[in-house]
């Protein structure tokens, strides 16, 4: 559907550039910004998690009843790269992992756990980077208290969290896709054709 869409290229393969042998192609390159009435509302978009293999098809299939949407989640949250941005699923996350690491299991770092005063305000909060003999020191109730909030985080656990975070989305709100649609199509093809030289050429000269 935005293949459809693309503004057309025309290409020229000839050897030389005072002669003219246009290839059609539709401009695979260009990506039309979200529209600027569009990227900074607060009701244009929903928030969605990314159910566990769901791919974009099926994901503006439930959301749009319509696969052909797909591409809308990758303008709306700018993905340009699917194999690394969409989140992946359990077994392709699992398969990932064995192929990036020699040992899934071992210590990719260490990070703090959280730590509250008797009061429950934290001293120290989860997550933060530290080496593995990190340890605090705070006064609680007049008593010097020392803490060593350290847990080590393995090489699967590290990439689950990444992929983790992918699964959170930003989709257009149904009652709003075909405006956006049309609007972003008409955004897209302003430009009109391109004619483009031959590089293969230009680096022979």
């Amino acid at each position: 559907m935005l293949l459809k869409n693309l503004p057309e290229l025309f290409y020229n393969i000839a050897k030389s550039p005072v002669d003219v042998d246009l290839l059609y192609a539709k401009n695979l390159w260009q990506r039309s910004e979200i529209l600027p009435e569009y990227i900074n509302s607060v009701t244009l978009f929903d928030e969605y998690v990314v159910i566990n293999g769901e791919s974009p098809e099926v994901l503006a299939k439930r959301v749009y009843g319509n696969p052909f949407y797909n591409w809308t989640f990758f303008i709306a949250n700018d993905i340009v790269n699917f194999y690394e941005q969409w989140p992946k699923s359990s077994s392709q996350l699992s398969d990932y992992v064995s192929n990036k690491y020699s040992n899934p299991q071992a210590t990719k770092h260490y990070v703090t756990t959280e730590v509250k005063n008797t009061a429950g305000n934290i001293i120290i909060p989860a997550g933060k980077i530290v080496p593995s003999n990190y340890s605090v020191s705070y006064i609680d109730n007049g008593i010097v208290v020392t803490a060593n909030p350290v847990v080590s985080i393995t090489n699967y656990q590290y990439e689950e969290e990444i992929n983790g975070k992918k699964e959170k989305i930003k989709v257009i709100r149904p009652h709003l896709i075909k405006d956006f649609v049309e609007s972003y199509y008409r955004r897209l093809n302003k430009s009109g054709p391109l004619t483009v030289s031959s590089t293969a050429y230009e680096l022979k000269m």
